[in-house]
């Protein structure tokens, strides 16, 4: 016979499992719950802004300008995912701590190698702006946009402007990547011949900006491309739900620096064990290196494990084999698949191929420097008289 305390023991511990399923049923509900800001943009104040000319604002600065074959310019991932800010301020100590110990290696670190590395601290837009084309969390991504538009003018002014540079952008990062591109490479010649490639990964890319805005600034369609654009975003066949956010939710900048929302709009998928528009699957035999580099300091190489992954664009994103290495996967639980991730699968890849445009680039200019400009119009010379100078 079961007695009183029984039954309640009985009916708490079902309670409790039922809670638990509830929970990882709709995890990423509550999660998303939990991340909102609740103060409406209108009313919100953001924080300070930061001073480029200070080194404090940067997370990553060269040592010796000038060095390695070229300059990038390096925009991080979302690390901040607190709800008390729409952006985040500049001394959130948990959203650095991420950016220097798991984003900036990863992310950056495949680039470290190939010169003089920028990379800007910025009023990011909080993780829970992912989730919203509202108006709170475009104006919070519009003005994160500013910050990153500003520190690329310090950027510029403190480069060779004849040494070839390379645009690098994750997640929210890659978004303001492709905010520069539209508007302060796109319509200056000078920066876009300069212009190895720029690689906006993790960031639905629209192809539909490539016949508008972008038209001078076209997707690589080739290893040996350059003056590009290459946007990828890698996902193992068991995320569904994040593969459908990223193709119905895509964003694009318009003429005013304003995000507008193009759901379901197709997207740009170059495969980086191809380096190429192909739908079709390519091996793991291609691979040219996975790592994981959270931890590391930066200029650490971590070492490549190679063949690792196949991959496959399909609609527009890039579905990639599950790694038989465990912390190579991207984690399923309570929200952590959205946050910076402290591995990069294509690691040694990215190097491979950022050297390669480069080097093309160089190439490229040695042999533009040795010949004129076209002449595009016929000039018609007035004939002059010839007068006889006196003796």
């Amino acid at each position: 016979m079961v007695t009183m305390r029984q039954a309640l023991a009985l009916i708490v511990a079902a309670s409790l499992a039922v809670a638990a399923v509830i929970a990882v049923v709709f995890q990423d509900n509550i999660v998303r719950f939990n991340l909102n800001p609740r103060i409406p943009y209108q009313i919100y104040t953001p924080p300070p802004p930061p001073a480029y000319g200070a080194r404090g604002a940067w997370i990553l600065w060269p040592s010796e300008a000038g060095a390695g074959l070229a300059d990038v310019f390096y925009v991080h991932s979302t690390t901040y995912a607190a709800r008390r800010h729409w952006n985040a301020p500049l001394n959130a100590k948990k959203a650095d701590a991420t950016l220097r110990r798991v984003a900036a290696p990863n992310e950056a670190g495949p680039f470290i190698g190939l010169g003089a590395v920028y990379g800007p601290r910025y009023r990011q837009a909080t993780l829970f702006a992912n989730f919203t084309h509202k108006y709170d969390g475009l104006a919070a991504r519009e003005l994160a946009y500013g910050d990153i538009e500003k520190a690329f003018e310090t950027f510029l002014k403190e480069r060779d402007t004849e040494r070839p540079f390379i645009l690098v952008g994750y997640g929210q990062g890659g978004l303001h990547v492709l905010g520069l591109l539209q508007y302060r490479i796109a319509t200056d010649e000078a920066l876009r011949a300069r212009l190895a490639a720029a690689y906006v990964i993790g960031e639905p890319t629209p192809i539909s900006i490539f016949d508008d805005s972008l038209a001078a600034i076209p997707p690589c369609r080739t290893p040996g491309d350059i003056r590009c654009v290459i946007s990828y975003i890698d996902l193992e066949p068991t995320f569904d739900d994040d593969r459908r956010r990223f193709r119905d939710r895509s964003l694009a900048w318009g003429d005013n620096k304003k995000l507008m929302s193009l759901p379901a709009a197709p997207l740009l998928c170059i495969n980086p064990l191809a380096w190429t528009l192909s739908l079709e699957p390519v091996s793991a035999d291609m691979h040219v290196g996975a790592a994981s580099a959270t931890g590391l300091q930066l200029g650490e190489t971590p070492p490549a494990i190679a063949k690792a992954i196949g991959a496959q664009c399909n609609k527009g994103i890039l579905t990639v084999d599950p790694p038989q290495q465990n912390f190579l996967r991207r984690k399923h639980w309570f929200g952590d698949h959205w946050r910076a991730q402290d591995f990069n699968l294509f690691y040694h890849d990215l190097t491979a191929d950022a050297t390669r445009r480069v080097q093309n680039l160089n190439i490229t200019l040695e042999q533009e420097a040795r010949f004129l400009a076209p002449i595009d119009e016929a000039v018609d010379l007035k004939v002059s008289p010839i007068n006889k100078a006196p003796e």
